[in-house]
């Protein structure tokens, strides 16, 4: 018999093997083998009956929402000034110590003023003198004593000494250099006996109280943050967190970061907070007092939406839902869920609609 006949009667013989097993199957002669473990029903032609799912749920409470965005910035002094002198002069008194906060007004340097003080005293003199003759001619031309001209000319005399005066107070007023506003001075620049320049610097003065913090958000926030929107900041290395306000933005949006630059003022008592420290910020953009969030890992995406599993007298219902605000591992639902449902968390990928579940835990 040659090798060809031999291979087609193997394949035809395990044909009949095949078929044979087959029909044995179908005629039930196998039943005893496949038959389900006792205490396991059959719910249709080899499908077993469908038990409880065990699941973890959780109570939907509504609450407050706050949609922020993270962004970092910079501290900023409210006011900052290197304090210097209008006029030329040399150092007699330095007043203030470095670091010491001062009022405004407060006396921090002072020029060497005599000259100007020896003139003072003269003009007081000629003050005195010309307002005495004016004085004397205007009785004598009451009486037709003098003509009105020689009146005239006195009363021209006070008044030139007058202006004099005025001039030269406003001189020696400017050798006094006074702090603009009040604040912290940092370190000077001079010394007693030096002589100073118009425009040298003698030492920085910055206002810290209130703190402002200038930062940049996406081109995308610039409509949801105007003035009056709170921020909440972190220092570099601190979990203290602070509150602040936006009082000011730029007008227009950069073109290159395509950012908008805003500033926001907190208060600053005892300036704890010193400017050119780096923040973490966080931007308030809208507040919900009554929002509903939910664990993401509850939602299931489909092709035309979301939705999710709630529990109703026993069993698994599909509810189709729509969401908002996503923070963290929690999401806003907008609508579809009201306060009070159950909400199925875990097991949802083994859950069908209507299905028959057991709720293990509460979350």
């Amino acid at each position: 018999m040659s090798k060809r006949t031999i291979r087609i009667l193997a394949l035809v013989l395990a044909a009949i093997i095949f078929i044979g097993a087959f029909w044995l199957y179908q005629t039930g002669f196998f039943s005893a083998e496949t038959a389900p473990p006792p205490g396991k029903e059959m719910g249709g032609p080899g499908m077993p009956k469908q038990e409880n799912i065990p699941v973890k749920a959780m109570r939907i409470k509504s609450g407050e929402l706050v949609d922020y965005i993270a962004v970092n910035g910079s501290t900023v002094a409210n006011e900052k000034v290197f304090v210097s002198s209008e006029v030329a002069g040399k150092i007699t008194a330095i007043q203030f110590s470095e670091g010491m906060l001062v009022k405004k007004g407060a006396t921090l340097v002072q020029l060497d003023d005599q000259e100007l003080q020896a003139q003072m005293r003269e003009l007081q003199v000629r003050k005195e003198l010309t307002q005495k003759i004016a004085e004397r001619l205007q009785g004598l031309y009451a009486k037709e004593g003098v003509s009105l001209q020689e009146y005239e000319i006195a009363r021209a005399e006070a008044d030139q000494v007058k202006a004099q005066i005025a001039l030269l107070s406003v001189q020696i007023a400017k050798r006094t250099i006074r702090a603009p506003f009040e604040g912290l001075l940092g370190l000077r620049q001079v010394s007693d006996g030096a002589y100073l320049s118009p425009g040298s610097p003698i030492v920085e003065l910055v206002s810290i109280n209130p703190i402002n913090i200038e930062f940049s958000i996406p081109e995308k926030y610039s409509r949801q943050v105007a003035r009056g929107t709170r921020i909440n900041f972190r220092l570099d290395g601190s979990d203290e967190k602070f509150t602040a306000t936006v009082v000011a933005k730029e007008p227009n949006i950069d073109a290159n970061t395509r950012t908008l630059k805003l500033k926001a003022s907190a208060p600053n008592p005892g300036g704890r907070i010193l400017p050119g420290a780096f923040t973490n910020i966080s931007v308030n953009l809208a507040e919900s007092d009554n929002a509903i969030m939910i664990p993401t890992q509850a939602i299931i995406p489909e092709l035309n939406g979301k939705k999710v599993f709630v529990y109703k007298s026993g069993k698994a219902e599909a509810v189709n839902i729509e969401t908002g605000v996503r923070q963290d591992t929690y999401i806003q639902v907008t609508s579809g869920l009201s306060a009070g449902d159950t909400l199925i968390t875990t097991g949802v990928l083994q859950v069908k609609p209507g299905s028959d579940v057991t709720i293990t835990e509460f979350e």
